[in-house]
């Protein structure tokens, strides 16, 4: 499996794009919808299950996610 991530000054970045828009997607889910909706958008997206837990696990274990893009104006 390829790595997804890189360390820059001891964190980790992710590199792949894709991977990172889906789990803050999810993230998002989680916040509006429950874990429930966040968990099947994940693995319905092929996001692995080792990602997914992790995600999930606890907010200390994570990063803080971004701030919303507006979509519209």
């Amino acid at each position: 499996m390829k790595k997804s991530f890189d360390e820059v000054n001891g964190e980790k970045v992710r590199t792949d794009k894709v991977m990172a828009e889906l789990v803050e997607r999810g993230v998002a889910f989680h916040h509006a919808l429950g874990r429930t909706v966040a968990t099947a958008y994940l693995r319905e997206h092929a996001v692995p299950v080792e990602v997914i837990r992790r995600v999930f696990s606890s907010v200390q274990a994570r990063r803080p996610a971004r701030p919303a893009r507006r979509r519209w104006r």
